[in-house]
């Protein structure tokens, strides 16, 4: 430590955040700067934090950096030991240390479950590489319970002499897919702590860490086999740790960008207590195991029906080839980039979206499709969670308001809708109520949403490439033998609508109300002000 007992100081550094500084002195009687320098360079902390942490650390990361770097380097030290004390049983199984074993059964051992590793990578990111962004917590816990289920079978290869082949190559398989899944979330983890831009240092140092964690766990490997052998109670018991460790690294991590889970909480949120839900808070309830999982799906459970992001219109004109309607529903959403079409047969909400259509539109698009949703719910007699003990609440009152009014529905045609309980669909005045609604409500709610830290520049919602054309079509380019392979049109049958409920008193009870968010908290609520 510098002591300055005259001078004149003309500079002062300070690296970051830290508490190293440098001082530039003036020393009396001379003409000269003096440089006073704090640093310790064979400090041991400061040394690892060069080597293993990013340039800039805290300011250059997420907040929750430390605590999920933490969870996962213990993560990767089970990992590595359960994964040296499988290796020996592979060797084994190839032949190593077997003198009947013959190097060509070797390789072509090696080499078929090489080739069965290469095809199930191939067809996972084929069949699951869309989600795996958009899911990343639940896919990255998912990996390595896989990984530990592949070393299972691996070290209870002595049980299987006569099917080595067989349960390597499954195990490959099962190791591949873990590289795919593992790799891909990892990126995605690294952009989100990667705050300044800096994700190549960022993917470095985590790189850094885990060979580090590596070499440690690959010697204490060595020790425990030296010590106890290939002991299975060390080996489940480090299988164990791992998965705990790798639940709690992804619950530290705290995304700011919305996928449907996060989605469908905020809006829960607004809807049941008129509060915008902060991120954390979000992230820590978000369901990671069990989600999406039969009859389970999120948005089913929450909102009645399965929203479907960019899909196509062609199955659903097969199911409702009434021209009117579209054209209806197409002057109802004519100001918005997207068209919602709901079909009661098999409970989806299709949002089936337009060219010009940006990420504010999908997420509006989105929020849309789950009130619609709820109400249409609401008039065939369904109670959903969303309004369920809420009835209070603005949109309760007006899913109320709703489901008596004889206005707001007409009976459907579709006799394959009854197994799904529904006899009523929304009428075209009750889709153009709702859009009034999102109309009003979605501007609120973005503004509550960046205020209390969510990103909106990007989204994380499973969307198709389906897109709604904006260029004209000209008729006269359609011959009429295209026409001719389309079944035959049905004539719309007429529709009266009788309003037992004033539109303009039961907008009241949503349009008039402005919210306020109370900053500088982990939950704002929101005060109601007329």
């Amino acid at each position: 430590m510098y002591i300055i007992h005259e001078g004149e100081i003309i500079l002062k550094e300070k690296y970051g955040s830290t508490s190293k500084e440098i001082l530039y002195v003036k020393p009396p009687n001379q003409t000269n700067i003096v440089t006073l320098d704090d640093e310790n360079y064979n400090n041991v902390a400061s040394w690892f934090t060069r080597v293993f942490l990013p340039q800039g650390y805290p300011d250059s990361v997420s907040k929750d950096y430390l605590a999920y770097q933490v969870w996962d380097t213990a993560q990767a030290f089970c990992s590595t030991i359960t994964g040296t004390l499988a290796t020996q049983e592979v060797l084994r199984g190839v032949g190593v240390g077997d003198t009947s074993a013959t190097p060509l059964a070797a390789t072509i051992t090696w080499v078929v479950k090489d080739g069965c590793g290469h095809l199930g990578k191939i067809l996972f990111a084929f069949s699951h590489g869309t989600y795996l962004d958009a899911y990343s917590k639940k896919w990255r816990l998912y990996a390595d319970t896989l990984n530990d289920a592949a070393m299972c079978i691996e070290i209870a290869l002595p049980l299987f002499k006569n099917y080595t082949t067989f349960a390597l190559c499954v195990s490959t398989v099962m190791k591949a897919i873990v590289g795919v899944a593992g790799g891909a979330t990892r990126a995605a983890m690294t952009q989100h702590h990667a705050v300044r831009g800096n994700l190549a240092d960022v993917s470095a140092k985590d790189s850094a860490q885990e060979t580090a964690v590596n070499l440690v766990a690959s010697f204490t490997a060595l020790f425990i086999i030296s010590v106890f052998g290939n002991s299975l109670l060390i080996f489940v018991l480090m299988m164990v740790l791992h998965i705990v460790f790798n639940y709690f690294a992804v619950r530290a991590v705290c995304l700011r960008t919305l996928n449907e889970p996060r989605f469908l909480q905020v809006i829960d949120t607004y809807l049941r207590k008129e509060m915008i839900a902060a991120p954390c808070e979000v992230n820590r309830k978000e369901p990671i195991i069990f989600y999406q999982l039969g009859p389970n799906l999120l948005d089913l459970k929450f909102s009645g029906f399965q929203i479907k992001l960019g899909y196509s219109l062609k199955q659903l004109v097969k199911d409702k080839p009434v021209a009117s309607y579209f054209k209806k529903i197409k002057e109802i959403y004519e100001e918005r980039n997207y068209v919602l079409n709901p079909s009661i047969r098999d409970r989806n909400m299709y949002i089936l979206v337009k060219e010009s259509a940006s990420t504010d539109d999908i997420l509006c698009a989105y929020f849309h499709a789950v009130l619609l949703s709820v109400l249409i719910c609401a008039i065939n007699d369904e109670i959903v969670p969303l309004y369920k003990g809420a009835m209070e609440r603005p949109f309760a009152q007006v899913c109320k308001a709703v489901q008596s009014a004889a206005w707001s529905r007409e009976p459907t045609n579709d006799t394959q809708s009854s197994c799904t309980g529904f006899v009523y669909e929304p009428s075209y005045e009750l889709m153009r109520y709702v859009d009034k609604i999102v109309h009003s409500e979605w501007y609120k709610v973005q503004a509550g949403l960046e205020h209390i830290g969510w990103d909106l520049s990007k989204h994380l919602l499973i969307v198709d490439e389906w897109r709604i054309c904006s260029r004209t079509i000209n008729p006269d380019a359609i011959s009429m033998e295209r026409l001719n392979k389309f079944d035959s049109v049905v004539e719309p049958s007429k529709i009266s609508l009788s309003k037992d409920l004033d539109l303009a008193s039961s907008e009241e009870m949503f349009d008039t109300r402005t919210f306020t968010i109370e900053p500088e908290s982990s939950t704002p609520k929101v005060s109601e002000q007329n």
